[in-house]
């Protein structure tokens, strides 16, 4: 049966896009800002944005505190410099000059391009040009004085059980205390963010107000609901600790049904928060904390969520649930464009026909190397914009020789939520939805590696809604004679005057403000997500900050781990060695650390979608997961097939799943034992005939020296597949805490999945 499934699977995907096609169309998509400026207006439009004396001071405080510290803090500082102390900084030490950023030796320092003088050090990355130029505008505008770092209230004051107020200890008791207040029936519906770790560290009112600000943002674009939702403080003065109700944002919803055989068995209770809960990696079970029993009793169990976590990060939701796969599906964005349009409600061809529609072209584009046409219509809650971009301005690619039939390769579509926000999709001339954009076309300036994203980035770009843009197809239409074949009156009608559509830009740009606004409870100076989802996706890690983020007061306790054989075998070393390590491979060995510490055993985020791979346990070198093409890369026709070696001394748990093209999952081996040196193969015998044209797949192997629950295949309307191990169950969680294990025998343990995936394509 498994075999006719997965057949089935692949046949029918013969049909869609593949992603070879896709990869290759999207090398000649165009994206970016929708409204792309040209000339004087692309200045005005992409003009950095102006900060007052305070939030310059502290967006610089947050610079050196991240950059700076650890070798200029307060505690023994280099050269006697402490970096966050502004006297010393500007008075003491001049190393500012007020008024004149380039007489500064700061700035000397930070641009230099000698190994020798340039700050940071060698081994550690350079400031990024935002970084520096924010300094440039602080010293300019005078360097005004540091915000103070936020005074931590005194335990005791809090509340008599706490030894401190930062920390998961104070975290989990500000939670319980808040949930204590709530009936029974709303408890479910409850959830938490924190932003508390940050204190460890030291943070200004400001950096933590921004955190704040980003996190209201970000939840704001995921919901289609009208009414604008700001995350309720409920620790007091610290203001560290949020919560939301999920029904205010419609995160209540349940979009998936369980499938067995390929039949749907019932819904999942499964809902839209669920998601971030299945990709976060910075969760454990506080096995030592009454507190978190407590809450297992009284919140987490009875709330029934897919994973035991009682609270985000602030900083991590605002910064991944933006991006792809969680953008799109907390929106539950269609798949293909023609379904988006249906979903709001526009008929864009019929818009155009009717003379509703307005367009306008531009030959030079401030995004595109190609000419350029963008298209506004009404919809329900505001309005809605698609683009048209083009692999070259040559040929019928050329918006001039026919503006009414364009011939588009991809494009941005921005639509208002109801909340006055915007959402996103980026797709092909097809009309198929996709995640990314290539960076040899279009750069996303403020993300490290320039990829433009769906979602984070638009959002990021489109920080005060719509650009401004010049059109200039109207004045070639208007010279066209009489004799050219083309609907000159219908084409003036569609890309109208200036005078028409520069109102129609001001309303959607105004709207969205207006809605900012109301997000951030006054008029927006700071775009608050940029910085933040910059800092925690692409600024490295030094050991004090890794210490933070583990909840330690000092990094001391981490030095001796991360000098260990098993940490300097993981690539963890730099952190020991006063350099630094990047986002990713943090979060790859967080769990490792958390469980070398003691602090508490990990949840693994062994399902998530952006975590192909989990490879914690010795075993997982032992285990080879292959198919029959070295290189996995298939030609129609030929014969496919799986196969996992276990060249371990002990026998493993296996269980495969494959992934489709657009994400659909279809269980291919429930799982089961493959004996120490012996083979797994699927299909057992013969072989899978490779289909024409489908693009890229994956296959993902999970495994585990003691039985584990086979995964669930759960499948939603416009929401991309999920595969769902049944790990936590209250009797499992209450022996993970207590370290009984099951029938008095070594148990599963969920933190010690491995998980290896592989890509097969087709060309």
């Amino acid at each position: 049966m498994i075999r006719e499934i997965f057949h089935s699977v692949l046949a029918s995907r013969a049909t869609r896009a593949s992603s070879l096609v896709i990869l290759a169309l999207a090398s000649c998509f165009v994206a970016g800002p929708l409204l792309a400026a040209d000339g004087d207006a692309a200045k005005k439009a992409n003009a950095p944005a102006k900060f007052d004396g305070p939030a310059l001071a502290a967006s610089v405080k947050g610079i050196f505190r991240a950059s700076c510290a650890e070798c200029h803090g307060n505690k023994s500082p280099a050269a006697g410099l402490k970096i966050l102390d502004h006297k010393i900084l500007v008075k003491d030490k001049q190393e500012v000059t007020p008024g004149k950023p380039e007489e500064s030796t700061l700035i000397k320092m930070v641009t230099s391009d000698d190994n020798d003088v340039v700050m940071p050090p060698g081994g550690r990355p350079k400031l990024r040009g935002e970084d520096i130029e924010a300094i440039r505008n602080w010293i300019s505008a005078g360097a005004p004085e540091f915000p103070a770092d936020v005074e931590q209230p005194v335990a005791k004051d809090v509340d008599p059980g706490l030894k401190d107020v930062v920390g998961v200890d104070y975290v989990l008791k500000q939670i319980h205390g808040y949930v204590s207040t709530l009936n029974v029936a709303d408890r479910r519906y409850v959830r938490f963010f924190s932003t508390n770790h940050m204190l460890t560290a030291g943070a200004s009112r400001a950096e933590l107000d921004l955190q704040y600000q980003a996190l209201c943002k970000a939840i704001n674009h995921l919901s289609w609901e009208r009414r604008i939702v700001h995350p309720k403080v409920i620790d007091g003065k610290t203001a560290t600790v949020f919560a939301i109700d999920l029904r205010e944002l419609g995160w209540q919803k349940q979009p998936y049904q369980k499938y067995r055989d390929g039949h749907a068995s019932g819904r999942a209770n499964f809902n839209l928060f669920d998601l971030a809960l299945l990709e976060y990696p910075y969760a454990a079970l506080y096995q030592d904390s009454e507190t978190f029993d407590q809450l297992m009793q009284e919140f987490i169990v009875p709330s029934e969520m897919v994973r035991p976590i009682a609270y985000l990060r602030a900083d991590w939701f605002s910064s991944n649930a933006t991006l792809p796969p969680l953008y799109e599906d907390f929106l539950q964005l269609p798949f293909e464009l023609a379904d988006l349009e249906k979903m709001l409600a526009i008929d864009s061809q019929r818009e155009v026909d009717d003379r509703v529609a307005q367009r306008a072209g531009m030959s030079i584009s401030f995004v595109s190397r190609n000419n350029r046409v963008v298209e506004r219509h009404r919809s329900r809650d505001g309005s809605y914009w698609k683009s048209f971009d083009f692999r070259t301005s040559k040929g019928n690619e050329n918006m001039f020789i026919d503006p009414l039939n364009l011939h588009p390769v991809g494009g941005e579509m921005i639509f208002t939520l109801p909340n006055g926000l915007q959402g996103y999709l980026l797709a092909l001339g097809s009309g198929a939805r996709i995640e990314a954009a290539p960076t040899e076309i279009v750069t996303d300036k403020a993300a490290l590696d320039k990829v433009v994203r769906n979602g984070l980035s638009c959002i990021r770009c489109h920080d005060r809604g719509m650009k401004e843009f010049s059109d200039n197809v109207r004045d070639a239409v208007l010279k066209l004679p009489g004799s050219s074949g083309l609907d000159k009156r219908f084409l003036l009608e569609l890309y109208p005057e200036e005078k028409v559509m520069k109102p129609l830009v001001k309303e959607d740009t105004d709207r969205f403000m207006g809605a900012m606004e109301r997000v951030l409870g006054k008029s927006q100076k700071v775009e608050p997500l940029t910085p933040v989802s910059q800092n925690f996706l692409d600024s490295a890690l030094s050991l004090p900050v890794a210490s933070s983020e583990l909840g330690l007061a000092s990094p001391a306790d981490l030095e001796h781990i991360f000098r260990t054989p098993t940490f300097t075998g993981l690539g963890l070393l730099p952190l020991a060695a006063g350099g630094v390590v990047r986002r990713d491979m943090w979060e790859d060995y967080y769990d490792q650390v958390v469980r070398a510490l003691g602090i508490g055993i990990p949840i693994v985020p062994v399902d998530g979608l952006t975590r192909p791979d989990l490879q914690a346990s010795p075993e997982a070198a032992n285990l080879v997961l292959t198919t029959n093409k070295k290189n996995n890369i298939f030609a129609p026709g030929d014969e496919m097939f799986i196969t996992v070696k276990n060249k371990s001394h002990v026998a493993m748990y296996v269980e495969l799943i494959g992934t489709g093209v657009k994400g659909e999952k279809v269980l291919l081996v429930a799982p089961q034992t493959v004996a120490a040196g012996e083979t797994l193969r699927f299909p057992k015998t013969g072989a899978i005939k490779v289909q024409p044209s489908l693009g890229k797949e994956r296959i993902s192997m999970f495994a585990n020296p003691y039985e584990f629950p086979c995964a669930e295949i759960l499948r939603g309307e416009n929401i991309v597949d999920r595969a769902v191990h049944p790990f936590y169950t209250a009797t499992d969680i209450k022996g993970y805490l207590q370290h009984t294990p099951k029938g008095g025998e070594a148990h599963f343990d969920p933190g010690l999945m491995i998980k290896k995936t592989i890509d097969i394509e087709t060309k």
